[in-house]
């Protein structure tokens, strides 16, 4: 990305803080990130596509280190994060500002959407070698999900001086131990069984 595509990605993003996505004018945007109009459209579409690429290139970096961290398994001495995890956090911390913007009452309501499909995606690759009822599998897996998008847009939105090292351990400790502990220190990972 370079500074211009910076400068307009951002004022789109300040905009969202009281507009609605489809109500910001391309012309305020071009003001806010002192571009010419030219500049805007040789590098976007509209203001919709300012977002849409914020949230692919987000998304895509969540992937580049998803795709590292997929086979781990822990004992139970070693519930502190992995050093993926904290890469994510801190990614989100990074972006701070743009995901609440996202996840606001003037941002993209289906980034949630994509947002939960994107890891329900990587945690069922995740855990593909877990045992148990699949049907047991899906409904933690959802349950585990809302409580990963609700602790992390809690965190981003009241307490973002909270170290991303701390919202990793959190994560992995409450909703992600049960899948990637083994059971009895085997190489075996957990059952994960509701019945």
């Amino acid at each position: 990305m370079d500074d211009a595509e910076r400068r307009i990605t951002r004022a789109v993003f300040a905009r969202m803080e009281t507009t609605d996505i489809p109500k910001i004018k391309v012309a305020d945007v071009i003001k806010d990130a002192n571009v010419s109009r030219s500049t805007f459209y040789r590098r976007f579409d509209s203001v919709d596509d300012v977002v849409k690429r914020f949230e692919d290139a987000l998304l895509d970096n969540m992937r580049s280190i998803n795709d590292v961290a997929i086979k781990a398994r822990f004992t139970t001495a070693e519930l502190n994060a992995t050093a993926a995890m904290i890469n994510r956090m801190e990614v989100l911390s990074t972006y701070r500002d743009q995901i609440v913007a996202l996840n606001g009452p003037h941002g993209d309501p289906t980034f949630s959407h994509k947002a939960t499909v994107f890891m329900h995606d990587h945690l069922s690759k995740r855990i593909s070698d877990v045992l148990g009822p699949s049907v047991d599998l899906e409904l933690y897996l959802a349950f585990m999900l809302a409580g990963h998008h609700n602790l992390v847009q809690y965190w981003l939105e009241k307490c973002p001086e909270v170290p991303p090292r701390k919202v990793a351990n959190a994560l992995n400790r409450m909703f992600y131990a049960p899948f990637f502990l083994r059971d009895d220190e085997s190489e075996l990972p957990r059952h994960i069984n509701l019945d």
